[in-house]
């Protein structure tokens, strides 16, 4: 069993922006201030659902479309593909064309994929960690949609740094696909096929929510 999770902590690496909320945890109550004098933690976290390792599911793009907790739970659970991309260094496009090389001897319709490129073993923690990962091109996004993935997750970014165009993002949710981000530990993955488990947590009306990742090997794909 795989922890392909980034976790979450205070000081974890969050987005560069004024309107991106950084995670935070506040003891509501501890030990010494328990009113009941039973020694109990409570604690209090301050959770934006884009930090740490989460999924995103239509509505993130398009207010029509369903909410987290709206996907079907066999979408997060099952075959998975890892596309081992590795060589991928700086700014290097992930393409349709690399997808296909890596996935044609063992890629099944309605599996999930995982695309590896070692981007957090390199630069997570680091302050340029969003500034040069490899990223996905639209091609990628069309040989996911065209070869009926059920789930696209990676261990750089979605979209180009420098772009806000979200082209990637609406031609996975377009097509129902849902996005699993901000994974790690891919490289701890032996095998090409294997089973994934990336529950994200059950809130009603949004657009992503946490997830604890893992993969199994050696179970029934």
């Amino acid at each position: 069993m795989i922890d392909i999770s980034q976790g979450w902590y205070d000081g974890m690496p969050s987005y560069d922006a004024p309107w991106y909320p950084k995670f935070g945890v506040r003891r509501a109550m501890s030990p010494e201030t328990d009113p009941s004098k039973t020694g109990r933690t409570f604690s209090d976290l301050q959770l934006f659902p884009h930090n740490g390792s989460h999924v995103e599911s239509g509505f993130h793009f398009y207010e029509d479309r369903e909410k987290i907790d709206e996907v079907p739970l066999e979408t997060f659970v099952g075959r998975v593909c890892i596309a081992d991309l590795s060589h991928k260094r700086d700014l290097e496009p992930v393409t349709g064309e690399d997808l296909d090389k890596a996935l044609h001897e063992v890629w099944q319709p309605g599996d999930r994929l995982l695309i590896r490129t070692d981007h957090p073993n390199r630069y997570l923690g680091r302050e340029d960690y969003w500034d040069n990962p490899p990223y996905l091109t639209v091609s990628a996004a069309d040989w996911a949609a065209d070869n009926n993935a059920v789930l696209v997750g990676m261990d750089c970014i979605t979209e180009r740094p420098d772009d806000r165009s979200g082209q990637v993002h609406r031609r996975l949710l377009a097509a129902g696909i849902p996005i699993l981000e901000n994974i790690q530990n891919l490289d701890q993955i032996s095998v090409p096929v294997a089973h994934l488990m990336a529950l994200p947590i059950k809130i009603a009306g949004v657009e992503a929510a946490p997830v604890r990742a893992v993969v199994f090997e050696g179970w029934p794909v």
